[in-house]
């Protein structure tokens, strides 16, 4: 065989496979990209939307008042009733994550797929972002200087008990999560769950406020950090959450999660005392 046939059947079957291995590519692209974006840009807007107003209306109860720092009950109840209004609001579209320590617990929980819940955080970063810029536009002379308004740090205890107390709080929510997802799964609807979760929400600040500022949310605490540089122990403020999210999801799958065999408890026909 001499080397111009070697060669013209060489670039044959290149070009071949170059075309059978970009078509495919190409082909997804054009629809798989489409058709993803097609079926979850409501509710990524839904979470860019949900998440800035979190932490637009949130922080701004933190706003000093008269020069002196705002007390705990602000935050505890402004953030309570913004997670009430916001799960109304957007839970049909996006369920109202609000929190990548949320979307952890959906991967985890097995609702929620790998690539969704990525961007599910990437718009979660960005709205909490834009909600902290709108606020700082909102409210320049409070922003002057070295001031930082609306930066986590921990408090009363160190970085590594400020992160388990992170841990801890985010935990229950992620029970709560877990729970109001199994009781929607077996068909339960509760009207009352955003004000259940608001009432968890202002709770857990109440608890966990003065020892590591209770932030729950590792977007909420991104903001803050970027747009004024304000990055003292911030891992804190994601590996505690994401890790009380992930312990909790599982131990609520694996061991507190009721089987889905398991025989419902059929309600007495008559009190005991009365049976033969």
């Amino acid at each position: 065989m001499n080397a111009d046939l070697v060669n013209i059947l060489f670039n044959d079957t290149f070009n071949m496979l170059k075309i059978n291995s970009t078509e495919p590519l190409k082909e997804w692209y054009s629809t798989g990209v489409a058709s993803f974006f097609r079926r979850w840009w409501r509710a990524l807007l839904a979470e860019l939307v949900a998440t800035a107003l979190l932490v637009l209306l949130g922080v701004a109860s933190l706003l000093p008042v008269n020069g002196a720092p705002a007390p705990l009950t602000h935050p505890a109840l402004a953030f309570g009733f913004v997670v009430v209004a916001n799960v109304e609001a957007f839970g049909p579209a996006s369920g109202a994550h609000m929190n990548p320590a949320v979307t952890l617990a959906a991967v985890l929980d097995r609702r929620l797929s790998l690539l969704p819940a990525v961007c599910y955080v990437l718009v979660q970063l960005l709205g909490a972002t834009l909600g902290f810029g709108l606020l700082m536009a909102l409210t320049p002379e409070t922003f002057v200087g070295d001031v930082i308004v609306g930066g986590n740090a921990p408090g009363s205890v160190g970085p590594v008990a400020a992160a388990a107390v992170e841990a801890l709080l985010t935990a229950v929510l992620a029970l709560l999560c877990c729970g109001v997802w199994r009781a929607h799964e077996q068909g339960k609807e509760d009207p009352a769950v955003s004000i259940k979760f608001g009432l968890t929400i202002a709770g857990l600040i109440y608890a966990g406020g003065v020892m590591s500022s209770a932030s729950l949310n590792p977007a909420r605490s991104f903001a803050p950090a970027v747009l004024q540089g304000f990055r003292a122990d911030h891992w804190v403020y994601w590996v505690g959450p994401l890790g009380g999210s992930a312990l909790a999801t599982l131990l609520h799958r694996h061991a507190l999660r009721p089987s889905p065999t398991a025989p419902l408890a059929q309600p007495e026909e008559l009190p005991l005392n009365d049976k033969p």
